[in-house]
């Protein structure tokens, strides 16, 4: 019974960073889910500012290093990949894709107090190097009035 009770806490815990979050920029919107059977979790993009090519069609992932998913439309996308919680408050071992630079970074996330999401993305072993980005869950924002 106990070690159903933790394992049932455990999960609750590592799921918390499911549902739709907005970057900091509220440019993106990012659907994180949990594939099924697996404790990974990966992220889609599911909404984008801009979402239209200078064409009228979907925006393409043109940026994109491997020139076979350039054609690609960016809704759908996954933008985190591989994520794993480590049992305490952070999702690690996970890569960043950045649809606007075409740049792959390993990263990390957790959530802190206010529950922002704090998405830390960095090259190789460098992540003293990296770089911070902090998401708010969409239920959590407050609608921007423009002047």
């Amino acid at each position: 019974m106990w070690q159903l009770l933790c394992m049932n806490l455990h999960a609750q815990n590592a799921d918390a960073i499911l549902g739709k979050w907005m970057d900091e920029n509220q440019e993106t919107i990012i659907e994180i889910y949990k594939i099924a059977n697996k404790n990974v979790y990966n992220g889609r993009v599911v909404w984008v500012k801009d979402s239209l090519g200078s064409f009228g069609e979907g925006l393409r992932d043109v940026l994109n290093d491997n020139t076979g998913l350039r054609s690609r439309k960016v809704l759908g996308t996954n933008m985190l990949e591989g994520f794993v919680w480590d049992g305490t408050d952070t999702w690690r071992k996970g890569e960043i894709y950045y649809y606007q630079t075409g740049n792959d970074y390993n990263g990390k996330i957790n959530l802190n107090e206010e529950g922002e999401l704090r998405l830390k993305g960095y090259y190789s072993v460098l992540f003293f190097l990296g770089r911070t980005k902090t998401w708010n869950r969409i239920s959590n924002l407050k609608p921007r009035i423009e002047k």
